[in-house]
């Protein structure tokens, strides 16, 4: 579902830059338009990624829906394309450039802060573990306490 909702996100944006450079609206205006044009175009390559390298895709055979994806891949390509020469011939020279630069400064960032959560989460569930490990080992002595009373008569 959240191919299909990408794709629709990438095509709204996509209609309302094109309309926008077309009537002759400043580049500025259209510029979150963009970026949500190429957001879409991330989710979309991240989640037949995600899709293609899931277990379940393995087990299942995973072949539906394998050429609506491509088709959707290929469309955002070409459209891809048409906003660049869009971006180089209707806004301030190096806007693409810049752009590009900053998308990947973004993405490097995303990837650090992905791998803190997982960091922060493996942290997290070794903590868990040993809360664990500490009180089964304690019920364990008081247990074995108990019945080493239990036996010895003392209680």
């Amino acid at each position: 579902m959240a191919i299909l909702e990408s794709i629709a996100a990438a095509n709204a944006a996509y209609s309302v830059i094109k309309t926008a450079l077309g009537n002759g609206k400043e580049t500025a205006g259209v510029i979150s338009s963009i970026g949500k044009f190429l957001a879409a175009e991330e989710n979309i390559k991240e989640a037949v990624n995600k899709k293609k390298n899931s277990p379940l895709t393995a087990i299942t055979g995973g072949d539906e829906g394998d050429w609506e994806e491509f088709q959707a891949l290929e469309n955002i390509k070409q459209k891809r394309a048409e906003l660049e020469s869009y971006c180089r011939l209707y806004a301030p020279a190096g806007t693409w450039d810049r752009w590009i630069a900053w998308q990947n400064e973004a993405r490097k960032q995303r990837q650090a802060a992905r791998k803190e959560a997982e960091k922060r989460k493996e942290e997290q569930l070794e903590q868990i573990q040993i809360a664990l490990g500490v009180i089964f080992g304690a019920s364990g002595v008081i247990l074995a306490i108990y019945y080493l009373g239990v036996y010895m008569g003392k209680w």
